[in-house]
């Protein structure tokens, strides 16, 4: 298991706030981001972290699309 870091940022660029997660994969992690972003409807993205390494985000825009996540 690995500690992931959930960042959901605002429109102007803020914090939401800070969610860990201990995950066993990037994959899982990902999809985790998905369902944070989801439980804090005045954010627009998520961005996550495992230690100094950006794994990844999800966007609103994706989850109202379906798109893939970044």
């Amino acid at each position: 298991m690995s500690l992931y870091a959930f960042y959901p940022y605002r429109a102007d660029g803020s914090s939401g706030g800070l969610e860990t997660f201990d995950l066993p994969n990037e994959g899982l992690a990902l999809a985790r981001a998905r369902a944070v972003l989801a439980d804090h409807r005045s954010c627009v993205e998520v961005v996550v972290w495992q230690g100094e390494r950006r794994v990844g985000s999800v966007a609103r825009a994706e989850l109202e699309t379906g798109s893939a996540l970044s």
